[in-house]
This record gives structure tokens, sequence and C-alpha cells, in this order.
């Protein structure tokens, strides 16, 4: 089916907000994501009589979980039949869904099916080769997740409600427009649509906002979806641009970074204003536990509380991350469940390393190249993460381990004066999280180089070395 040139009202107030929002490009290929429901079936009956304009190519996507029986293949049938009246290929995914499952998933059934359904619907998307994916929210859905985040108390995330377009893609052309608008244009098109029981249902919080809360709410405020979409706009903005801020700040404050730890310095974040310091804190959380959940605001303000005391060692375990302040960095590091398997023996006995020889250290994946050169003229290293060594000083049986307690050397620069490892570690602030990962390079005679860090005085070259054995450590 084709509509006439001349569009409707809607069609052109649809039409508009695509442009200016720069939703949608002349072109695109298009997967709908249609339900059957009167939202969705405006969606595409608007799309359709758009584009011949943008010259888009558009496919039906429609993800049946089966959990209303008779009612969901009912839904599915519908959609096929909608897909042959606009002439539009329909593409039906069976995706059976059981509460067990999001149990497992630790999600609600609701977060849970509506993850299974955008993965199905952008796996459509990704087969048919389409450019964008279009879902039919309104002003309504808008003004009603609003709400319920703002019962939760979120911040400027969650009040910023639903965004107009994702960065994967997903695009929502019918959010400015109220339910009110969708039921007058489905009727000017004089086309049915299907309704969902479970929309009845009390049982979920959207459903009694929308037919209890709402209504109540727009007795002293009429124009109260209006209101609420407008306000989730202003905080969305608002939102992105803190979060620029705090991204940045991050970068100011991080000390260090790999995947297992991240340390910012407490003295910048100290300087940072209450807002950024609190999304710094949680990007740190999110970017270690690797998901975008955000955490509680009261375990921020935990973590906070704590760093404003300045009291070092102090930790607290936040999901998978254990936090903690050490010296004057906030650590972030992953909880470990298992201990490392990919060691070929005990931390203690370390790995064996032959000269010349190449090794990994897998604690943090740096190279430990080990050889020997015969050449007398004594310069300075090249970098500092490399050591020369006398080769005559020390019995070449090398291995590479981590620190033990009681663990002395005679780091360089005093004088041939010995010094408890644990004491140089902390002289020079070294975050406890940190020791243990250090590589040290050690000889039956003693530790020769703190990996990176110290090498010990004892076996320096003088003018009567022989030959010379270089260590390199690189990342």
């Amino acid at each position: 089916m084709t509509y006439s040139s001349k569009l409707l009202k809607f069609e052109e107030q649809v039409h508009r907000y695509i442009k200016t929002r720069k939703l949608l490009s002349p072109g695109d290929r298009i997967v709908v994501a249609v339900s059957g429901g009167p939202d969705s079936v405006a969606l595409l009956s608007c799309l359709v009589a758009l584009s011949s304009r943008w010259n888009w190519d558009l496919g039906i996507g429609h993800v049946n979980h089966g959990l209303r029986g008779s009612e969901s293949d009912g839904d599915a049938d519908f959609v096929q039949q909608l897909g042959s009246h606009f002439g539009v290929p329909v593409n039906v995914q069976e995706i059976p869904l059981t509460r067990l499952d999001a149990k497992v998933a630790q999600q609600s059934f609701q977060a849970y099916a509506r993850t299974a359904r955008y993965q199905a619907l952008e796996q459509m998307a990704q087969e048919c080769g389409a450019t964008k994916m279009v879902t039919g929210h309104t002003a309504d859905d808008q003004a009603e997740t609003v709400m319920m985040w703002m019962l939760r108390g979120s911040g400027t995330g969650g009040l910023g409600g639903i965004p107009p377009k994702r960065g994967d893609g997903i695009v929502r052309p019918l959010l400015e427009i109220p339910r009110s608008d969708i039921l007058a244009y489905l009727a000017e098109r004089q086309l049915t649509y299907r309704m969902d029981s479970s929309n009845n249902r009390p049982v979920y919080l959207r459903n009694r906002l929308r037919q209890d809360l709402m209504p109540h709410l727009k007795v002293y405020s009429p124009a109260l979806v209006h209101i609420l979409s407008r306000q989730a706009e202003i905080i969305r903005e608002d939102h992105a641009y803190l979060e620029d801020e705090a991204t940045k700040a991050f970068h100011q404050a991080c000390a260090f970074e790999d995947q297992r730890c991240i340390q910012l310095d407490r003295t910048i974040l100290r300087t940072l204003p209450i807002s950024i310091r609190r999304r710094v804190m949680r990007h740190g959380l999110q970017k270690m536990a690797g998901n975008t959940q955000s955490p509680r605001f009261d375990l921020i303000q935990r973590v906070l509380d704590c760093l404003e005391l300045g009291q070092s060692g102090w930790t607290m375990l936040i999901g998978p991350v254990e936090v903690g302040q050490e010296y004057d960095r906030l650590v972030f590091s992953k909880k470990e469940t298992e201990p490392f398997t990919c060691m070929s023996a005990a931390p203690s006995k370390g790995i064996e390393v032959e000269i010349p020889s190449e090794v990994v250290w897998p604690l943090t994946g740096q190279r430990l190249t080990v050889s020997v050169a015969y050449d007398h003229s004594i310069g300075s290293p090249p970098h500092s993460l490399t050591m020369k060594l006398d080769a005559d000083l020390f019995t070449p049986e090398l291995r590479i381990r981590s620190w033990m307690p009681g663990d002395v050397f005679c780091p360089k620069g005093l004088g041939g004066r010995r010094k408890k490892l644990q004491d140089f570690f902390s002289d020079i602030k070294l975050p406890r999280s940190q020791r243990d990962k250090v590589p040290l390079l050690v000889a039956p005679e003693g530790i020769l180089w703190v990996g990176g860090l110290r090498e010990d005085e004892r076996f320096q070259p003088s003018s009567s070395t022989r030959s010379v054995v270089i260590a390199t450590m690189t990342a």
C-alpha cells in the first residue's frame, strides 16, 4: 500500500522531528519494531507515508515471547497481515522466556524480556544490513519513565528519560507526540491495532503509574506529559555535559589504570565539584566492574566520606570491586575469586629465567628480556625499565617472582645499606594492592632488580666488569 503525496498533519510533524533531530537519513535501511499496539502501528504507517520522500527501505521486526499464549500468537499474525497491507516484509522471531531465566540473570522479568527483545531486533537489523532500528516510544512513555525514575530517587541519568536516539542506531521518531495524538491519527487513517492485556496488570509499576498516578497528577497539571517530556530533554542535555566534564576529570585524576586496578589521585579528586566527583567515582566503579549499571548513591557517598577523612588503609566491597585508600590514592581493584592460574609455579618460586631469554610476567603482562653484552663501557641505562648487571657477581640461575615478607635488598643510591623491601615500598608509597604484582628478578645471591623501580647496588657494573647482563622490562 502507498499513500498519496499529500501528508497528514501528524506525518508532517514526525517528518520535522526526524529532520530537526537528524534521526534518520535519506536511503536508510530501517527495521521498524512493531508489536501490533497503537504506537508501533502508527509509527509504521507514518514511516510508509514518508518513505518516498526519504527513499527508505523498510522492514518490520516482531518478537513473540509467547507470554500470553494465543494472544501473543494473534499479535504475530496481526503484524504479518500489517506487513502485507503496507507491502513491507516482516521478520517474526519466536523467543520463549521464563521467569527462571530472569532470576538467573538477576533481573526483573520485564527488564530481562526487554533486553531479549532488543537483542533479537538488533540481530534482525544486522542480518538484513539495516542502518537504523526504529521504535514507537511516545511522549507518554517518556513521562511515565521520568516519573518512575523520580520515585526511585534517580540522578540526572534516569531523569533524562528515553533518548531520541542511541549510539547503536536505535531511534524514536514519536517521542514528542502524546498518545492521544497517536489514537487520533490511527482513526484518521482508519487503522486497527492490538491491545496487550498485560498492560492492565497492576503488578507492574509502569501500569500503576499509567492507570492511577498520572491521571491524578493531570488534574493539577493538565499538560503533565508535555512538561515531563520537556524536563527530560533539559536534564538529558545537562547530564551529557556533566558526563563529558566527569570523563575529563577522571583522566586528569587517574594516576594508574590497567585491567585489574585503577588509581585516582586523592588530592585532585578533592578539588572537583561534588557533582563531578560523584560521577568520577561511578565511572571508576563501572570501568572496573565491566558494566554500566550505576552503583547506589549511598555507596558512592560512603566512598566520598571515607576519602574526605583522609585516613589510609580502609577498604570496602561494592559488588565485584574493592575500593580503598592507599596513601594519596583511591584504588579500585577487581576482587579476585580465583588465584592466578597462568603461573606455572607458586608466586614465591616464580618463573625460571635463562640468559638469554624473554619471559612474560603473567600478573601484569610485562615482558622481561635478558641478554649478555661483552662491552666494558658502562653508560647510563637507555630508559628507566632497563638495568645493567655485572655477570660475575651472581650465579646465572635467575627467577622472576613476587615479593615475600622478609625480602631485603641494597637499593642503589644508599651506599650498599640493606633495606626491607616492605619498607622500600612504603617509602615510595606503592599501594599495597600493587606490591604483589611487582616482578622481582632474583639470583641465589639475592634480589637483583625490583622490576622497573630500583636495582640492587651490589650487582652494579664497574670499570673492571668483563661481561654485562642487560635486563629490560616492557609493557
